[in-house]
């Protein structure tokens, strides 16, 4: 925890424990939201998995033109219940 506590601090990234029972998840770290990207780590990312760089490029896609197409994302069938 330690660790994933100074990850937090110097990328703000956040930790949530999941449970099966939604209502009994928690937020153990809250994320930090970031005025601007931080391009090296992004681009280091990207180099190393296909996966963020796909990511990386519907971003780019959706900012560029404002249009998402749902067929490239991971859109829910039913709102969900909270």
């Amino acid at each position: 925890m330690k660790e994933l506590r100074m990850l937090s601090g110097v990328h703000g990234i956040g930790l949530i424990r999941l449970d099966t029972n939604p209502s009994e998840s928690e937020i153990l770290i809250p994320a930090r939201e970031r005025p601007e990207i931080d391009w090296e780590s992004a681009n280091r990312l990207a180099a190393e998995n296909k996966d963020f760089l796909d990511y990386l490029k519907l971003v780019k896609q959706l900012y560029q033109t404002g249009e998402a197409r749902a067929s490239d994302w991971d859109v829910p069938k039913a709102p969900l219940d909270f």
